[in-house]
């Protein structure tokens, strides 16, 4: 790599880079090198040299990299920025993955919900015990006629949408800007975030997937529990970050909210003291909703699209405005 002018950096665990990769930046690249690591001593000898990354780049590394043109996120959100607030006045560009999510996020909700209503856990565990576990009708529930209310409604929400509603539920959309409505044509409502308040007390299930941003870190929390039905759950597949944990937890204790099913905690790992392990209320998943079996695939196909855009001039796809942070 000692003739490269420049080089294509590709930081990703080893169990999410296919074999071909290398070759196909290799060969969409311009004649860019490639460099494959997530190792700081590894990219160290290269920093100077580096003008796009791709994937999990070592994000305290970006203000050493004087030559990034541009950085091709593997996740929907730019969660980073939050922690490195130093990268938004850095020049280079910045895409995400928009668009591999929606269908992953949607099932791993539902299954989470149904799991949820017809008791799969208990049964799970009974399961275990070898016993033939019967449970009545009152102690189960069911999604037809329920509300849901989405926060954070786009892509992801339009799915989670199109199969609530297939289950016979009302399906509320919470976005900034109704009118833009992502392109979408559903029949039904879309609200403004403005709204927030008002509608709360409408929905059995409130289902969060806000991007984590300044404005958005703790936007639900003690006011926003004490608005929801006593009955009603919280979902949260978005970022952990967004929900006051706190208040949660103090929702979850005194029975304000029926429970919560969480694949997003603000703290990743879940810390082993955290009081979220020992609520019977409370279902957790490790941050795996938007995993699928192609995502390393699907990622790159977007990371090569706008590789070709690159090299051509043309403007890229799924921009992040850096410093709003979305």
């Amino acid at each position: 790599m000692e003739n490269q002018k420049t080089i294509i950096l590709l930081s990703l665990h080893h169990s999410r880079v296919l074999s071909e990769f290398r070759e196909e930046l290799l060969a969409a690249g311009a004649g860019r090198g490639v460099l494959v690591t997530m190792e700081q001593a590894e990219i160290e000898p290269y920093i100077g040299l580096i003008e796009i990354g791709m994937g999990d780049v070592p994000f305290a590394l970006l203000p050493r990299m004087p030559n990034l043109k541009w950085l091709q996120l593997w996740s929907a959100g730019a969660d980073f920025l939050q922690r490195f607030p130093e990268a938004k006045a850095l020049p280079f560009q910045l895409t995400i993955t928009t668009g591999i999510h929606p269908q992953q996020l949607a099932e791993h909700l539902f299954a989470m919900l149904l799991s949820w209503n017809r008791r799969l856990s208990d049964a799970f565990a009974a399961r275990r015990r070898r016993e033939w576990l019967f449970i009545s009708d009152r102690k189960l529930a069911a999604l037809n006629g329920k509300t849901m209310l989405i926060l954070g409604y786009g892509a992801i929400g339009r799915t989670i949408a199109r199969i609530a509603q297939s289950f016979g539920m009302k399906v509320i959309g919470v976005r900034r800007n109704p009118a833009a409505n992502a392109g979408g044509s559903e029949a039904l409502r879309i609200e403004p975030a403005a709204n927030l308040h008002a509608l709360l007390p409408e929905a059995d299930h409130v289902v969060n997937i806000l991007p984590f941003t300044a404005e958005t870190h703790h936007c639900f929390g003690a006011a926003e529990f004490g608005l929801m039905k006593p009955g009603a759950l919280y979902i949260n597949i978005g970022r952990g970050a967004t929900t006051d944990e706190a208040a949660l937890i103090e929702a979850l204790r005194s029975k304000q909210i029926a429970g919560a099913l969480l694949d997003v905690v603000e703290t990743e790992p879940l810390p082993a003291d955290s009081p979220l392990w020992n609520f019977d209320n409370v279902m957790l998943t490790g941050h795996f909703a938007g995993c699928h079996p192609e995502y390393s695939r699907m990622a790159m196909d977007i990371a090569l699209e706008n590789l070709g855009r690159y090299n051509r001039g043309e403007p890229l796809k799924n921009t992040v405005d850096k410093a709003k942070g979305y």
